[in-house]
């Protein structure tokens, strides 16, 4: 049986070794900080609409407190903007041939296969300088993390939502990739909607047109203001995939998938976005794989993108000085003639 080892403890990365370990998949859940602390002190409790589960799991603080060994399945659930970090750091660590103390090095961290987890559409490329076995995934969960050694998750029995599929997508007739088959398996034995998708390239971009919309969750307005803003921030972002060449999934395809019900949590409040939870824990932004990417393409094909770039660089600004959720206002986003 493979050993996931999942790379960040936040709200994705804690709920999915929660519900492998639940599943009776072998897990090491790396985290930091506080965090860390709390889950081997207690356990990590998962908050769920009737009832909690604590689950203890076993940790480590870094790769120098994993002994990797074949048949290891590492599974990257950072942020975006630490990914890259993160990749460069388990690709050169050594793998074991078994778990015996003596066991000889049999290869490379590089060797293994890594499952990305990010929004955006830069961590597979650059999982891929390294890994010669990456299977992105799309993400759809409600789970919030805002208080060491838990996790918040309003959905049960399905958890989530995911779409998995190897990247780059195999050129010529789809091929089955027994790899990415058991992967689809264990997630859907760990009670998420699992789908095995051929080509992930699609399934990041889809998700990328919501997700350009994170930010507005921090700024203080209208709802019909951020209903207007949204619509233009998501107009630069098919202006600029259509000058890219990038055709995302189908949007029915998405919406055919997400049935996930989510139900009230005693003592949380529901609704704040992980772009959110990140600035109120204090944490780096996302900012620059979302609204960034937009702006990334825009300027390499010649589309204007006044509205993501004026988004990234107000949220940029506030993450850089440590300013709460808050402290602009979409009014700021747009022009007055915007009609926000």
């Amino acid at each position: 049986m493979s050993r996931y080892v999942v790379i960040g403890g936040g709200a994705v990365g804690g709920l999915l070794a929660a519900q492998l370990q639940l599943a009776g998949r072998s897990v090491v859940l790396v985290a930091r900080g506080a965090q860390l602390a709390a889950v081997r002190a207690g356990g990590l409790r998962v908050r769920r609409p009737h009832g909690d589960d604590v689950v203890r799991l076993a940790t480590a603080g870094g790769p120098d407190e994993v002994r990797l060994r074949t048949g290891d399945v590492l599974v990257l659930a950072t942020k975006a903007q630490d990914a890259e970090a993160a990749l460069a750091t388990w690709a050169w660590q050594p793998v074991h041939d078994g778990d015996a103390q003596d066991a000889a090095v049999a290869g490379a961290g590089a060797d293994l296969p890594v499952l990305t987890l990010q929004n955006g559409l830069a961590t597979e490329d650059a999982a891929l300088r390294r890994f010669a076995r990456v299977y992105g995934v799309t993400v759809g969960v409600a789970a919030s993390y805002l208080v060491p050694g838990e996790v918040v998750s309003p959905s049960y029995p399905v958890v989530g939502l995911l779409w998995l599929g190897r990247y780059p997508a195999p050129a010529g007739p789809v091929v089955a990739d027994a790899d990415q088959e058991r992967f689809v398996r264990d997630l859907a034995a760990a009670g998420f909607a699992a789908t095995s998708v051929p080509d992930i390239s699609a399934w990041k971009a889809r998700k990328l047109l919501g997700n350009v919309r994170n930010g507005l969750d921090l700024l203080d307005g209208t709802d019909e203001e951020k209903t207007r803003a949204g619509t233009l921030l998501v107009a630069e972002a098919e202006a600029a995939y259509a000058a890219a060449g990038i055709v995302p999934a189908p949007a029915d395809a998405i919406q055919a998938g997400a049935r996930l019900s989510i139900e009230a949590v005693p003592g949380h409040v529901p609704g704040r976005l992980s772009t959110w939870q990140s600035f109120a824990r204090g944490a780096t932004s996302e900012i620059d794989h979302l609204n960034g990417e937009i702006v990334g393409l825009g300027r390499r094909h010649g589309v204007p993108t006044p509205h993501n770039e004026r988004l990234q660089r107000l949220l940029g600004a506030q993450a850089a000085a440590g300013a709460p959720p808050g402290t602009h206002r979409v009014a700021e986003l747009l022009p007055v003639d915007a009609g926000v």
